[in-house]
């Protein structure tokens, strides 16, 4: 992750936020090995760590989205490594700086550095002013993510235990608690009770669930037929098409849905279990003659795509949009660059 020093050429090699002096980021840096028991002074703007001199590439931001991670690595391409250091990187902005090899600061409490001689990926351990905090409570319980939902479909209003209560059929009391997660983690303001955005979209979508599809060698049609529209969620490219996404060829795939009840889905997966009796190979290549996918419902409230109605034709229901968005937002390939280009997650609110 660092570039070695060699015969004592020294370049300046930092990219920096506005307001941040490389010394400071270093500075970070360094603060940080040390925390890991790593040996690591710093000599001018050089770090030396067990005795090897480097010179670190530092990239200084606050809260930088993958998309803004994903362009700084193609504008920094075929320089050097580089350290991102910043307040806050989500799980999907480490995926993406990962896959580049470079690493980062995440002042929260995590380091990833990557370099010959040096490779470390840890959290940090908590410091003397916050030794007598207990780390931020999980926020991602299914009442999380359904407080996450209605923060992204309505980012202007104010996320209050009563008004989203009211909306998700969950009880005050959960909910109020759970709010009081996210503001602890710094992704829903304490006062103003609005969103961190887009790094809400950015953090649910890394802790979407989207584990446990089965196959069905059916269609989709058949099992809206067989448990009925209010019991199939269509969540696939071709969901994210009717909300306004761009994907060639999205209606060539099989699809995908979300089934709500624990009922209907052993309904569902009696259509495999009948299929399977009559054709018992059929089990060992499920990938490929799959013609529709379904798991349960990651969420209790699934929001819906109320301008796609189901109908004698299509007896099924279809996301709401930004739920298509997160689960494609979990591939980090394609997926987030379908999002991207979409441009669907919610910007920050210009008071």
């Amino acid at each position: 992750m660092w570039k070695a020093v060699q015969a004592g050429m020294l370049c300046s090699v930092f990219v920096t936020a506005h307001t941040e002096e490389p010394a400071a980021l270093v500075a970070d840096l360094s603060d940080a090995l040390a925390s890991l028991g790593i040996d690591v002074r710093v000599d001018d703007d050089v770090v030396v760590v067990d005795g090897v001199r480097h010179l670190p590439y530092l990239i200084g931001r606050a809260h930088p989205t993958p998309a803004d991670l994903r362009e700084l690595v193609e504008r920094v391409r075929g320089k050097v490594p580089a350290i991102v250091v910043a307040d806050r990187i989500s799980d999907a902005g480490r995926a993406v700086l990962r896959d580049a090899g470079w690493g980062w600061l995440d002042r929260r409490g995590h380091l990833r550095v990557w370099a010959p001689g040096t490779r470390v990926e840890s959290p940090l351990p908590m410091n003397s002013s916050s030794a007598s905090r207990r780390p931020p409570a999980n926020a991602w319980t299914t009442v999380g993510l359904e407080i996450a939902l209605v923060a992204l479909i309505q980012p202007d209003e104010p996320i209050t235990a009563r008004r989203v209560a009211a909306i998700t059929g969950r009880s005050v009391g959960a909910t109020h608690e759970i709010i009081g997660r996210f503001a602890e983690a710094g992704l829903i303001g304490s006062q103003t009770h609005r969103p961190l955005l887009p790094e809400l979209f950015w953090e649910t979508s890394a802790q979407w669930p989207d584990d446990g599809w089965f196959g069905l060698p059916v269609g989709l049609l058949e099992v809206g037929h067989r448990v009925g529209p209010d019991e199939v969620v269509r969540v696939d490219e071709r969901a994210a098409t009717l909300g306004g996404a761009r994907i060639a060829a999205a209606g060539d795939l099989p699809a995908r849905c979300y089934v709500r009840s624990a009922a209907a889905l052993r309904r569902v997966r009696g259509l495999a279990d009948r299929s399977r009796d009559r054709d018992r190979d059929r089990d060992q290549d499920q990938d490929r003659t799959a013609r529709c996918w379904v798991r349960a419902a990651p969420v209790g409230w699934l929001p819906l795509n109320s301008a796609h109605p189901a109908d004698d034709d299509h007896p099924w229901s279809v996301a709401h949009p930004i739920v298509c968005a997160l689960r494609l937002a979990a591939d980090p390939a394609r997926g987030r660059e379908i999002v991207d280009a979409w441009g669907i997650v919610p910007a920050p609110a210009h008071d």
